[in-house]
């Protein structure tokens, strides 16, 4: 199959106009924050401000935060891909090369680590490698993870920042 990117719904879309988007990260757990916006259009033409979006990315394995930014976007690699036409900022790209290379090197990992122990590694052979994109308006986020979920929309900034220091404070 080829490579190719698709919209991947959870549930509401990065703010177009607003950049603040933060990436919190440590060697569990990867959150991304950013104010987010409805999906739709709402009765009074625009779309409604759901807050500040906590959006967890289950099982990260690496991420990627940077360039390119919203005017940037035609030099990314997978725009050709299918993100110069998508209908979402929050996409998938199926068959990536970046999430086999990844799911072959934690492959080989677990073989060497556990199989080298004489320990069963079968579980490692199942792990869902994914890769996410999500295009906002001053950065770009990319992760291999298992899935994306909005954990909950806050006020601010500053009660999204302590309910994720309180995730990380769970391990």
């Amino acid at each position: 199959m080829a490579v190719r990117v698709c919209p991947y719904d959870i549930g509401c879309e990065p703010s177009p106009s607003v950049p603040a988007e933060t990436l919190l990260q440590d060697g569990w757990k990867t959150y991304l924050l950013f104010f987010a916006v409805s999906k739709r259009v709402g009765k009074t033409g625009n779309l409604k401000d759901l807050g500040v979006a906590v959006l967890d990315c289950k099982e990260c394995a690496m991420s990627k935060f940077g360039y390119p930014n919203d005017e940037g976007l035609p030099e990314h690699p997978l725009y050709s891909y299918g993100m110069a036409n998508a209908k979402s900022s929050v996409l998938e790209v199926m068959d990536s090369p970046w999430a086999k290379d990844v799911s072959q090197q934690r492959l080989e990992s677990a073989r060497r680590i556990w199989g080298g122990r004489g320990m069963d590694w079968s579980w490692a052979r199942n792990r869902p490698e994914r890769h996410f994109v999500i295009t906002l308006k001053e950065a770009t986020f990319e992760c291999i993870a298992s899935e994306l979920i909005v954990e909950r929309f806050f006020k601010g900034f500053d009660e999204a920042f302590a309910h994720v220091i309180q995730e990380f404070k769970k391990h």
